[in-house]
């Protein structure tokens, strides 16, 4: 049965299939165009080649990896990535490689290394530190303890490491489909936006924290903004029970486009599945009790950001209703020096994983920009957004975080992302975004050489959904776009690395038409 399960996989390939292995069984060597070299290199570095498709676009600088990679020499494949055993230091071992075979188009490419356990880890943290109190501050076990103090090397922090990894196998898809079926796909965010500023605040039973930080965003808001299209400054406000605020100001505030919340106090200690659940019991029972006007909450913070162990905490949340989860927070400062950057290695929110490697539905949103982390700002929150928007290409939602203590921090993001005409959002415009982007699909696929046909479904809540597909085939440059039969606009748009034709998503059926 094994042989035969290869077999397949030799023939497919052959008939002009295309294959991708992460970690592959070593009897696919040869078919990948690699020779076992019989060792492992564990939670180390590789370097892509940015010089040639598909390692055009990604950074070009040394980016870890995390689990093991089997170590392996060429053999008739090309070497996209190296496989360094330090920052600094090459070694002969491919880490990503792609292989031509047979006369019919086919291709093989592998990952030595299990890339989608590399992303997960990078995304969640060591789970080999689960439970362990590492950073030096011992009142709770938090989500920094899992990186603490090398599994992410902060020489590196400015580069979000996991996305990296995952569009280099986004170019992989594509450049291997190049000349078979063009592939479509969806951006991240509305209207093709690069950075978004999540604006979220914990108000700790202030008089008026959550009041005046709400009025100073609708202040600077433009008037007649579309709080749908991302255009009016927008925030949550986890609070305590105890706030200022009261039923009739935050139904107001609601029906403005804002959200609110409780800040679940589990006592800044490790908790048990049992005592993190009554801490949710019990604080949203009383925020409700107060806040009547406020729908169910769906996203959240928990004061202290306790994380005792690698996934009890938002699978706790999920089952008090709450789908959206900051509390990977970039923190100590100590750690830190002073180096803005990505913590978990990405700046896309994804859901959050199980030990096992299942899906748990709450997605991960981390705090980037901290007040309390020794960064400086708003210098520090420049360089992010910056390197967002700029020929880097770091895209993200970068997530806040502040205590409505009067430091001028809030002002100071907003001031960053108006100069740079930067999207302000709470947890739940996110939250609605993220689930109609994941709802929405493509489906129906042809190619004739020419002319790609697929249909849209644009997902509920997904407004100002983009869609993107290549600008160039074998056939010619992208000449028209069609949806129903209508033509349908689209600018040319060059996105880490490749060249692509950019258009509004609407549900139907798209025709691409390409021409020399």
């Amino acid at each position: 049965m094994v042989g035969r399960r290869f077999s397949t996989f030799n023939n497919w390939v052959g008939a002009g299939g295309n294959l991708i292995a992460m970690r592959p069984d070593k009897q696919l060597a040869s078919l990948l165009g690699i020779s076992d070299a019989a060792a492992v290199r564990s939670d180390a570095y590789l370097l892509v080649n940015t010089a040639q498709e598909p390692g055009a676009g990604i950074v070009n600088q040394t980016i870890q990896y995390h689990s093991a990679a089997d170590l392996y020499t060429l053999a008739g494949a090309t070497q996209v990535a190296a496989i360094y055993s330090s920052p600094t230091q090459a070694t002969s071992n491919p880490a990503v490689t792609i292989r031509s075979v047979g006369v019919n188009g086919g291709q093989a490419a592998a990952f030595t290394f299990d890339l989608a356990r590399s992303i997960v880890y990078s995304r969640q943290g060591n789970p080999a530190w689960a439970g362990q109190e590492r950073d030096g501050h011992p009142d709770a076990i938090r989500p920094s303890d899992l990186y603490f103090p090398d599994y992410v090397n902060l020489d590196k922090i400015a580069i979000p490491q996991a996305d990296e990894l995952q569009r280099l196998l986004a170019n992989m898809i594509l450049y291997m489909n190049t000349d078979k079926r063009p592939l479509p796909r969806f951006w991240y965010f509305p209207n093709m936006k690069k950075a978004v500023i999540l604006m979220t605040g914990d108000d700790h039973a202030t008089a008026n924290g959550t009041q005046t930080t709400f009025e100073m965003l609708n202040n600077a808001s433009t008037p007649g903004c579309s709080v749908g299209n991302w255009e009016c400054y927008r925030a949550s406000s986890w609070m305590y029970t105890g706030s200022g605020l009261t039923n009739e100001q935050a139904l107001a505030y609601r029906n403005q486009g804002f959200e609110m919340g409780v800040h679940v106090n589990a006592g800044c200690q490790n908790f048990t599945p049992q005592s993190l659940d009554d801490a949710f019991t019990r604080d949203l029972a009383s925020f409700q009790g107060k806040y009547t006007n406020l729908p169910a909450q769906k996203t959240h913070r928990t004061h202290c950001i306790p994380w005792s162990d690698w996934a009890t905490h938002p699978k706790v949340e999920f089952n008090h209703g709450i789908r959206l989860d900051e509390n990977y927070y970039y923190w100590p400062p100590e750690w830190v020096q002073n180096r803005p950057g990505f913590m978990t290695g990405s700046g896309i929110p994804i859901r959050l994983a199980d030990l096992d490697g299942s899906t748990i539905d709450v997605y991960q949103a981390p705090s980037h920009l901290v007040n309390e982390n020794g960064v400086s700002y708003p210098e520090g929150i420049n360089s992010m957004l910056d390197k967002a928007l700029g020929p880097e290409g770091y895209y993200g939602v970068f997530g806040t975080h502040y205590d409505y203590r009067g430091d001028g921090f809030e002002q100071q993001v907003l001031n960053s992302a108006r100069a740079r005409n930067v999207s302000l959002i709470s947890a739940q415009q996110l939250l609605t975004w993220l689930d109609g982007r994941n709802s929405s699909s493509f489906g129906n696929s042809t190619w004739n050489g020419t002319q790609l046909g697929f249909s849209i479904n644009v997902g509920a809540g997904a407004n100002n959904l983009y869609a993107m597909v290549p600008n160039q085939t074998p056939g010619g440059n992208l000449s028209s776009l069609t949806i129903n039969g209508s033509p349908v606009a689209f600018t040319v748009e060059t996105i880490k690395g490749r060249s692509y034709a950019v258009f509004r998503a609407a549900n139907g059926n798209a025709v691409a038409t390409y021409a020399p």
